[in-house]
């Protein structure tokens, strides 16, 4: 079909269009909708996205397989993007995010009288930060609840939606989403949080429970609702404990869904073992946090949980979910021998998705049981990183295998179960999903990201999640622990997601637990098989406090950055790490300061060293110094002068990543290595290594030719006065700003980027010199002195608020780019003192 017949034929289609409703909605669903368009201007819209984004050979030739097949795929998923929500109506092109003061957003948190059974107050600072004081447990829940859903409620509906694998109901027909969806409908994330509310501890439920009174409390009195809500025509309903609990789990996802996404992938290709055997090989240089200890490490052939069998359906994210929602982190703990104020010091900065409104929110809770500061998820009602009058906590992401692929092709047929999923899709017909089950877990394979007729495999995916397990109560034990047995207790039901979880105490004790129920295979020795057999399936799960738990080592500190935890554990804890710059960086750092303040640890969050970029480049000025470069000295002279550091202001940084963009294609041309592995080292930040070797290997004289020729090349390809921040942007985005064209009235100003790939200020990036937005890295900042109660700072990229155009969404950022922070103190005449922007006061209705 031409293009023109395309367009066409799209009137009568969107006649067909209708609002989707949820088939999950709740009985006490707002009917708040946006108005429709009508279909002139719905074509004259599309019209305009075609013209601009399709490639002017598929105007003058058609959508033939031909000319669709050079139209890269991203713009495809785009363009589909755009149709579908074109033609479920003009709800995303005509709404305009309806602008608020602060005081205006603290007036929907008035006083009122809610259904609590005790006065409760709720102080705000001027950044919109909540600090909850209740009576009890109970109530100091529903006002937890509460504040999540009044500066959170549009990006946790979205949560919620994702995680039930509805997203087509919200960007309409497109093929690649869909697949997404059938994907989490596989992993069936709100079966696995139904049964982890099933086997929760009382008080778990209770919390849960009261969280959610208290978001629906503050639904059914909003008068407007989110940005959100219109822009997506999403049905505006209230939450049900299942619901927080499914959101629960989607952050529970495991990391290692994204090296079974890529490998099984690769693995319809010849070629793919070679860059498997480089992944899993790469363990042998990989840094580590601590040494195992026998005592604390037991024998994997020492007893461990049981594991029931079940027939229940549980599956992985897409490869493209799992690029979204992939996590990294810095976490330092300084032990009172290493501290200029004698007590234990924290630090930590989280690496998630650089959107607005943060993947964080910062929450202070006070209640007889409970005085807790630090950051929660939205609609996850616990603290991840924070402090407490005793002890401080924070972590970083395992990267630990919670899931294995098991091959079910000999499988008889009468152990293989089917059932049919209905996707709903904005603006377009329904399409259905068959996913087929077995006792090992749903096949992965089936999905439409793989090639069924080229993989080796047919594949099942084994997930400790499915089972369900109390997260939730963990972290609640945990802000109330109060010392490291307690800290350590509290972790005993914990199993997904993976983290290495820093502790700091006020007797300055320091230590680290992984947060990990490992699975136990019956063949130990074949952890780190990509797929495994039938005979070899998951016969256990190791708690995490049978595992390896430094308490206090001899050198003062503990540093962890993705990095190998262990240097010898008993069993594998995961096919790759991060690689050793940011552990190695953090370490150099704690290493040569004896005394730490809480100023170095503010340094150490924003430092933008790269080791890694910084050895090449001497290699090379070493190797091949130049005393004639033409027209390019300035290249020459910036990488010169250039000391490592990817500052915006840099000019060498620049220089480096031209030049080595034209080394690494120098490179490509003349490696023996396959296409495929070659580009697996490029995406997968495996070409620092692989260029440093390269360099040291080539001869002098070739070397010096070929720096003059790469200078050349980056000269050639980039302004030689520009600075790192000229090409490498921060972009301040709400996810509705990331649409073509009509996602500008969302975006707020770009500014100039600090850090890379490598760097603890993190900051991603791909090779070359092309301007970039950096939609992955430093995310949040945390710093605890043991010595006080009051010394906890906290800093988010963005800010509190998700309520687009709220002059909250964005204020932290001119904190953030100056390394400042907000004091979140436990005292509570200091709280008092300090958060009295806007006091709420809910009164007892009975």
């Amino acid at each position: 079909m031409r293009s023109t017949g395309v367009l066409l034929v799209l009137p009568s289609l969107f006649s067909k269009a209708s609002t989707i409703h949820s088939e999950h909605q709740s009985s006490a669903t707002k009917s708040y909708r946006a108005v429709g368009c009508d279909g002139h201007s719905l074509l004259s819209v599309l019209v305009f996205f075609w013209l601009h984004i399709a490639p002017f050979e598929i105007l003058t030739q058609g959508c033939n397989s031909q000319t669709m097949k050079r139209f890269p795929n991203s713009l495809r998923m785009l363009a589909g993007l755009a149709g579908g929500l074109l033609l479920s109506g003009c709800s995303y092109l005509i709404h305009q995010p309806q602008e608020q003061t602060l005081d205006q957003r603290f007036e929907s948190v008035a006083d009122a009288a809610a259904p609590i059974p005790a006065p409760m107050t709720i102080r705000w600072n001027q950044h919109a930060v909540p600090y909850v004081q209740a009576a009890n447990n109970q109530d100091l829940a529903f006002g937890v609840g509460m504040v999540h859903a009044h500066l959170r409620l549009g990006q946790m509906t979205v949560m919620k939606m994702i995680a039930q694998g509805r997203i087509s109901e919200l960007a309409g027909p497109v093929p690649q989403v869909a697949t997404i969806d059938h994907a989490l409908r596989m992993i069936n994330l709100c079966g696995s949080g139904e049964k982890s509310l099933a086997v929760m501890s009382e008080r778990g439920r209770e919390w849960i429970h009261h969280f959610t009174r208290g978001i629906n409390w503050y639904i059914e009195r909003m008068e407007t609702p989110t940005s959100e809500h219109k822009a997506l025509n999403m049905a505006f309903e209230t939450m049900t404990e299942q619901d927080v609990m499914c959101v629960a789990r989607l952050v529970s996802a495991d990391l290692t869904w994204a090296v079974y996404f890529k490998f099984l992938k690769l693995a319809e290709q010849p070629g793919w073992q070679e860059a498997f055997d480089y992944l899993v090989n790469k363990r042998l240089t990989d840094s580590a946090t601590a040494t195992s200890n026998t005592e604390l490490n037991p024998s994997i052939t020492q007893p461990v949980t049981h594991r029931p069998q079940a027939d229940d359906a549980i599956q992985v994210l897409s490869q493209l979910f799992m690029q979204f929602s992939k996590s990294g982190s810095n976490s330092v703990a300084i032990h009172r021998s290493r501290s200029a104020t004698g007590a234990a010091l924290i630090a930590n900065d989280p690496h998630v998705g650089l959107t607005l409104p943060n993947f964080w929110l910062l929450i202070g809770m006070q209640s007889p049981e409970i005085q807790t500061v630090g950051l929660t998820i939205p609609g996850v009602p616990v603290i991840g990183v924070g402090r407490n009058p005793n002890i401080a906590w924070g972590g970083t992401n395992m990267r630990a295998i919670s899931s294995h692929l098991i091959d079910v092709s000999e499988l008889p047929d009468d152990q293989i179960t089917s059932r049919t999923e209905t996707i709903k899709r904005r603006g377009w017909w329904s399409t259905e999903r068959t996913i087929r089950e077995t006792r090992f877990g749903p096949i992965l394979t089936d999905l439409a990201l793989f090639d069924q007729d080229k993989l080796p495999y047919t594949a099942a995916l084994d997930w400790v999640g499915r089972q369900g397990s109390d997260e939730i109560t963990a972290f609640m034990d945990v802000s109330r622990a109060s010392n490291w047995t307690e800290f350590r207790e509290a972790f005993e039901p914990y199993q997904v997601s993976a983290f290495n979880m820093l502790y700091a105490d006020h007797d300055g004790n320091i230590g680290m637990l992984p947060a990990y129920g490992q699975p136990v295979l019956s063949q130990t020795d074949k952890t780190l098989d990509l797929v495994k057999s039938t005979h070899n399936r998951i016969v256990g799960i190791r708690s995490p406090i049978e595992q390896t738990n430094p308490f206090n080592p001899e050198r003062g500190y503990i540093a962890s950055a993705n990095n190998k935890p262990f240097s010898d554990p008993a069993i594998p804890y995961a096919y790759s790490f991060s690689n050793n710059e940011r552990f190695d960086r953090l370490t150099d750092l704690a290493e040569s300061t004896p005394a730490v303040t809480l100023n170095d640890l503010k340094q150490w969050q924003r430092d933008t060293f790269s080791h890694g970029s910084n050895e090449i480049r001497l290699i090379l000025l070493e190797r091949a110094p130049l005393d004639d470069v033409n027209d390019h000295e300035s290249v020459y002279q910036n990488l010169l002068d250039w000391d490592g550091y990817y500052r915006s202001d840099s000019r060498g940084a620049v220089a480096f990543e031209g030049v080595m963009a034209a080394a690494w294609e120098a490179y490509r041309l003349q490696s023996e290595r396959s296409a495929l592995m070659q580009e697996y080292l490029k995406k997968d930040e495996n070409w620092k290594p692989v260029i440093r070797q390269w360099l040291i290997a080539l001869p002098k004289e070739t070397l010096v030719d070929s720096l003059n020729q790469w200078i050349k090349v980056a000269a050639k390809n980039t302004d030689e006065k520009a600075v790192w921040g000229d090409i490498q942007r921060q972009p301040q985005n709400p996810a509705l700003g990331m649409v073509p064209y009509v996602g500008s009235r969302y975006r707020l100003k770009d500014y100039p980027a600090e850090g890379g790939n490598d760097t603890l200020f993190k900051s991603v990036h791909a090779l070359g010199t092309d301007k970039q937005d950096s939609y992955y890295g430093s995310s949040a900042r945390h710093i605890s002195d043991l010595s006080s109660l009051d010394e906890n700072y906290f800093v988010l990229h963005g800010g509190q608020d998700g309520w687009l155009k709220s002059p909250n969404m964005n204020d932290q950022t001119a904190l953030w780019r100056r390394g400042e922070y907000i004091r979140m103190p436990l005292n509570p005449e200091v709280v008092q003192k300090e958060f009295n922007r806007f006091v709420t006061q809910l009164t007892p209705t009975y």
